[in-house]
């Protein structure tokens, strides 16, 4: 009698860690929709899918720290994902979970080696992208990363070209526009999701590095 894993079988294959190294997020997600059709067609538990999702949080962390981001930087991240996982009880939730926690490490592992050649801005980027969900402020990440304000700006302005805050304004769209062809949330959850006070806020922030709303680009991209 063939046995089979009741768990997720990607876990028990190499295709991830590969898909990791050579950072191909695409794919990474091309995947998860497909197999989240799979999940649905045939009726995954959620107590299942929960201890998947829980698997992975550890797999990510595990292959992104092998790729020299540090352990720190790391568990704000792990440890909301976990809780996260704990409290959703329906499946289209916890797959949508999914897409946020593969696009989350991917943008930290790309974006970590941006700048390899200056800890503190190292650190800044660390910070933003485990933090991206949040309502960053340049204060916050200041006083977090423990300097002066003006040293956070005028350091991250010289060695990336941007200035901070339109950085972070920046990730938070690049990350909106990945959930907005990757899932089917709802407009106004995956602003809030990023830290944007309401839909309208969202909307506007969108527009202006876009160029067309949220809604517009999702029925313009989506297949």
């Amino acid at each position: 009698m063939l046995e089979t894993f009741e768990s997720d079988i990607y876990i028990f294959n190499n295709d991830i860690s590969f898909l990791i190294e050579s950072k191909n997020i695409p794919k990474v997600l091309s995947t998860l929709k497909e197999k989240h059709i799979a999940e649905k067609e045939n009726g995954q538990s959620i107590s299942n899918k929960k201890n998947d999702l829980i698997i992975w949080n550890a797999i990510y962390t595990k292959e992104i720290i092998k790729n020299g981001v540090s352990k720190g930087a790391l568990h704000p991240l792990y440890n909301k994902f976990y809780d996260k996982i704990q409290v959703i009880t329906k499946l289209d939730e916890l797959q949508a979970l999914e897409i946020s926690m593969a696009t989350a490490y991917f943008n930290i592992l790309i974006n970590d080696i941006e700048v390899t050649d200056n800890f503190m801005i190292n650190k800044m980027l660390q910070h933003i992208h485990v933090n991206i969900e949040n309502h960053l402020s340049l204060d916050r990440l200041a006083r977090d990363l423990n300097i002066s304000v003006g040293y956070a700006s005028d350091c991250f302005k010289k060695h990336m070209g941007i200035p901070v805050m339109r950085y972070v304004q920046k990730v938070k769209i690049d990350r909106a526009k990945t959930l907005l062809l990757s899932t089917d949330k709802s407009i106004l959850y995956i602003g809030i999701l990023l830290g944007f006070y309401d839909q309208s806020h969202f909307s506007r922030a969108f527009k202006a590095i876009v160029g067309v709303s949220p809604t517009v680009y999702r029925n313009s991209n989506y297949a």
